[in-house]
């Protein structure tokens, strides 16, 4: 049975887990596709016994090796992100001063994440503010709320880069970033026009291509 770490905060115990169980799955989806590939050349070398296929053979066995350093590589970086977010949250809920506010998100989802705009209240020398954040800008672990809710708020300075979190009512833990939503829409619309022009260009490439075929 998975357990989270003791040393989490309660609510980062089942995105602990839910990451951890990710990763399991993603490891074995590796191996099962390695590990047919492999199978399925050897069957055939072994059934056909050619010199073409025992090469072919010998090829995937080569460049299997790279592939799966490769895949190690990205799953490390993968785990090491997550569970670098996962102890800037940890430290967050441990050392900070909760704020009880109100966060509403504005979606769309994206890659990127959501945007959502929490309403901080007065704090100190600071005034009743709002500022602008992706939740889970990393990671899906938890679905953001539909409509605006009450939260316990997180976070240290709340400048643009700066990690929150968002404690809600039920006890689950919201993760995201500060951002400027101007300059965040900005990024979306060019990236959205970059993707428009790729398109554009496969296209105009696969039509150009289909004419010289004929």
């Amino acid at each position: 049975m998975t357990t989270a770490p003791v040393f989490l905060h309660a609510s980062l115990h089942a995105l602990a887990v839910t990451h951890r169980r990710r990763l399991r799955l993603l490891r074995l989806l590796l191996f099962i596709v390695m590990a047919s590939a492999l199978i399925g050349e050897m069957s055939t070398a072994l059934s056909y016994r050619s010199a073409g296929n025992l090469l072919l053979l010998g090829l995937v066995a080569l460049l299997m090796l790279p592939t799966v350093v490769m895949m190690g590589g990205l799953l490390w970086y993968l785990d090491h992100v997550l569970s670098k977010a996962l102890d800037g949250a940890n430290a967050l809920l441990q050392s900070c001063t909760p704020l009880t506010g109100r966060l509403k998100p504005l979606g769309p989802e994206s890659r990127a994440g959501t945007l959502a705009e929490l309403h901080l209240p007065a704090d100190g020398n600071a005034p009743a503010r709002s500022i602008y954040g992706l939740i889970n800008p990393s990671f899906r672990w938890n679905a953001p709320p539909r409509h605006e809710v009450e939260v316990q708020l997180y976070g240290r300075d709340w400048m643009p880069g700066s990690d929150w979190v968002a404690l809600q009512a039920d006890g689950v833990s919201l993760l995201g970033k500060v951002v400027d939503r101007t300059a965040y829409e900005r990024r979306q619309r060019i990236l959205r026009i970059l993707i428009l022009v790729l398109l554009c260009v496969v296209l105009v490439a696969a039509l150009v291509f289909g004419k010289a075929g004929h």
